[in-house]
């Protein structure tokens, strides 16, 4: 009795912006659970879990959903406070501590080996793995699966999309769809005046991986780069060098050995070549269960080392496009072509980048049965997601990892269409 005469009080005031606001609160406030009841849920799940949909979902940790992606029109959130990213930058930046003055960081140096290594073994792998089980990637828009045939989820967002109805035009994926390919400057000397946007061309592009290994004390033949032995000095906002170093006779500074590094092969750390020597054939099961294994621990280990280096080295990513860039200082270049990009004469708003700017995660619908029927429109509240390299790995036969397990759905039984439409 006391329930319905608080709604009808509510209703009553509901013909004012002031009344229709007090039967809101009324109302939230008798369908929260008593805390009695309250059980608690995972980090993931109570990010991403709302207010009225707590009911359901906090008996269980499941039905995790995919992050939101960064709105075309709206500026990509920080990481941290004003106060706390200008004390990291002041701290990598700083010219009485390593790197800020010119100097490597030796506890640093094993981690970037490691994670080239990582690398060169996560692209191997997911090259070998796509030799059999295919990937399809969409004609229009970003859109990835991994399986034999495409999906019919009509989620296309790419031009045209109304004439098709939202439907994908699949095509064979490559390498790229799997792992996104994040390109940078490469810097000789990463203490030098900002790129300017007339000298962008002179400065070649590799991947930001690689660029953030070889500032970290890595030798990649065929990018040198500047090492000192003496710390710089900043005197009246001008660097002061105090190293002599012995120049060849081509003129330029050689370039020190690093002891404990080893020179990495380009095609290993660029996806130019396709891997020739690499042939499809009917492997083992166990075979492939092993190698996916080791291709997902590879991309675990090249994440964790990443966002090690990242800790002590800046890495930047424009608030407004994916574009990134690795140094103490963020280009000056005029080449962002996103929303409202002539307000800013297509300057880049630099910010502090995470692991995800610096190695995407793609995510893609996951298939449950790989030689079952392609995933329905319809059934889509159904279906998991995952990230393309563990679907990838999960499909060959290496376990899936925790803190994906929810966002799989692997508990939800999908029903087939004529089940779906026989529930009132």
């Amino acid at each position: 009795m006391l329930v319905s005469m608080k709604l009808r009080i509510g209703l009553l005031y509901s013909t004012s912006q002031v009344g229709f606001n007090y039967a809101k609160e009324k109302i939230l406030k008798l369908l929260v659970l008593p805390k009695a009841l309250d059980m608690p849920c995972s980090p993931a799940a109570e990010h991403c879990i709302s207010r009225m949909s707590t009911i359901s979902n906090s008996y269980m940790d499941q039905n995790v959903f995919v992050p939101m992606g960064l709105h075309q029109k709206k500026k990509r959130p920080f990481l941290s406070s004003r106060e706390v990213y200008e004390k990291k930058k002041n701290r990598c930046n700083e010219a009485l501590k390593s790197p800020g003055n010119g100097l490597l960081v030796p506890q640093f140096v094993p981690l970037a080996v490691e994670a080239l290594q990582a690398r060169a073994t996560l692209l191997c792998g997911v090259q070998k793995l796509l030799n059999i089980y295919p990937v399809k990637a969409c004609r229009f828009c970003l859109a990835v699966h991994v399986g034999p045939v495409g999906h019919h989820v009509a989620n296309c967002i790419g031009p045209h999309n109304g004439t098709r109805h939202g439907r994908h035009d699949w095509v064979n994926g490559e390498i790229e769809d799997i792992l996104p390919r994040m390109e940078v400057f490469h810097l000789y000397d990463r203490l030098e005046k900002p790129i300017v946007h007339e000298e962008r061309f002179k400065f070649p592009r590799i991947p930001a991986i690689v660029e953030l290994c070889i500032q970290a004390g890595v030798n990649v033949a065929g990018y040198p780069t500047k090492r000192r032995q003496r710390p710089v000095k900043l005197i009246n906002n001008k660097l002061i060098e105090y190293d002599d170093l012995d120049e060849d006779d081509s003129g330029h500074a050689c370039k020190l050995r690093i002891s404990g590094t080893d020179e990495f092969e380009e095609r290993n750390l660029l996806m130019d070549n396709s891997f020739e020597d690499i042939e499809a054939s009917s492997y083992d099961k166990e075979i492939l269960a092993a190698l996916a294994e080791k291709t997902m621990q590879a991309w675990f280990l090249l994440r964790s080392r990443v966002e090690k280096l990242m800790s002590r080295y800046m890495v930047y990513v424009c608030g407004y496009c994916p574009q990134v860039h690795v140094g103490p200082k963020g280009t000056k270049t005029s080449d962002c072509r996103a929303y409202k990009h002539y307000l800013r004469s297509g300057h880049h708003g630099w910010q502090e980048a995470s692991i995800d700017d610096l190695i995407p995660l793609k995510y893609v619908w996951h298939l449950q049965d790989y030689n079952g029927p392609p995933l329905s429109n319809e059934l889509k509240v159904f279906y998991g997601a995952a990230p393309a390299i563990v679907e990838l790995c999960a499909q060959a036969g290496a376990p899936i990892p925790e803190e994906y397990k929810a966002m799989m759905r692997l508990d939800v039984v999908v029903p087939t269409l004529s089940e779906f439409h026989m529930v009132v």
